[in-house]
């Protein structure tokens, strides 16, 4: 899951793909481009915190 610019920056992603050493499978990019570790409770539940923090962020999202 991706929340970005139109010009590609990013402002939250989660994903899993293992391409950062010292760092669980899970985990979420920020936009000062920092990487952590996050627990995977599941898909719907990750998507929900995933919802909250765009809404946190400003945008409209019902």
């Amino acid at each position: 899951m991706q929340y970005g610019y139109v010009d590609g920056r990013t402002v939250i992603r989660y994903d899993n793909f293992p391409d950062h050493p010292g760092t669980e499978r899970h985990h979420k990019h920020t936009e000062d481009g920092s990487v952590e570790a996050i627990e995977f409770p599941g898909l719907f539940p990750l998507y929900q915190r995933f919802k909250q923090e765009v809404r946190n962020h400003g945008e409209h999202w019902p």
